[in-house]
């Protein structure tokens, strides 16, 4: 009896110590997983580019952009992001923290893109055109005419939320925040703090109306200057069909400027997005010579996931005195991996 026991043990040990290997194996892997998780995720952009501008004859290739995106979560409700741009030098684009306190509110601190216009917020590998519209490029942190290019962002603290949620989008969205108004990589060199904000109002999926404000100091210390900006858009975006508009007014020290464009895109193609724009901007409304218009045509040709190639021709339109027209051509390359 006794040797039948110590048979019958030894076949319980012999088959349940594979069962604790494998167990042990199993939450091994879990673990490992729980930690890739909370690694941050990569992405990265490379952006070929070719110009022509017949105004001076000009041409040439370049290297637009190189970027390293990483993102990730510390916890479930608190996220990170760092985004690093390394062509022309490098630099930091957004190094930010969001904390998601609920479905309709969260905190975000750090430098990212500003709460202004329905396109500045847009990544440029989602951009419909090669360049933003000149009232953004102008009075949006791009190159503005206040002095600061800075990519469209600031560093500082917002409160972003939602409110009345339906089946797959917000009626309305808020976005609020308070910014140094230095630009990117700069500390404030002022004691005053800017605001700017941006509410969508969204009475359908597809449709959107924005309203912006900004009101901030530009300058050091003893040499300040005022910069409000006021911003009016739609959008409707069925992803078949693209058609957004803008008007941009900016008073900036003691002169005043304005722009609008309105921007129309079509995939006639699942691979093929034809794009129209027409764009106007006037640096300085006292002055009748500071106007210009532009005429754009292009084609987004999407081979493959994650590569772009990009054709724009723009006709602009400037008034110095008198009238002077002249082509520009770009394409580039976009690839994201």
């Amino acid at each position: 009896m006794n040797l039948l026991k110590i048979i019958f043990g030894l076949c319980v040990m012999a088959f349940c110590l594979p069962l604790k290997a494998q167990e042990s194996t199993e939450e091994r892997v879990d673990k490992m997983e729980k930690f890739l998780a909370k690694l941050p995720k990569m992405a990265g952009d490379i952006n070929l580019r070719y110009r022509y501008d017949d105004t001076d004859g000009a041409n040439g290739f370049d290297v637009r952009r190189a970027r390293l995106d990483f993102r990730g979560k510390v916890t479930d409700p608190l996220e990170y992001r760092v985004h690093l741009e390394f062509a022309n030098g490098p630099k930091i684009l957004d190094a930010s923290v969001r904390w998601n306190i609920n479905d309709y509110v969260a905190l975000q601190a750090g430098q990212y893109k500003l709460p202004f216009s329905l396109e500045n917020p847009y990544n440029p590998n989602k951009l419909e055109m090669i360049d933003n519209a000149l009232a953004i490029t102008h009075l949006v942190n791009y190159s503005d005419v206040s002095g600061i290019s800075a990519n469209g962002r600031d560093v500082g603290v917002s409160v972003i939320g939602n409110f009345f949620r339906k089946e797959g989008f917000n009626l309305i969205n808020y976005f609020v925040g308070v910014f140094n108004g230095s630009g990117i990589n700069t500390g404030d060199v002022n004691p005053a703090k800017d605001f700017s904000g941006m509410l969508s109002i969204n009475p359908s999926k597809h449709l959107t109306f924005g309203l912006s404000h900004y009101n901030g100091t530009v300058g050091a210390q003893g040499n300040t200057f005022q910069r409000t900006r006021n911003g009016f858009g739609v959008e409707y975006n069925d992803n078949s069909l693209l058609v957004r508009s803008e008007y941009i007014h900016g008073n900036t020290r003691d002169f005043k400027s304005e722009g609008a464009y309105a921007v129309c895109g079509y995939y006639v193609h699942p691979k093929v997005q034809a794009v129209a724009r027409y764009d106007y901007f006037k640096s300085d409304l006292s002055d009748d010579n500071t106007t210009q218009q532009e005429y754009t045509a292009g084609v987004n040709y999407f081979p493959i996931n994650n590569i772009r190639l990009q054709f724009n021709y723009t006709r602009r339109t400037k008034k110095d005195n008198d009238y002077t027209n002249n082509n520009y051509f770009v394409t580039q390359l976009w690839i994201r991996f």
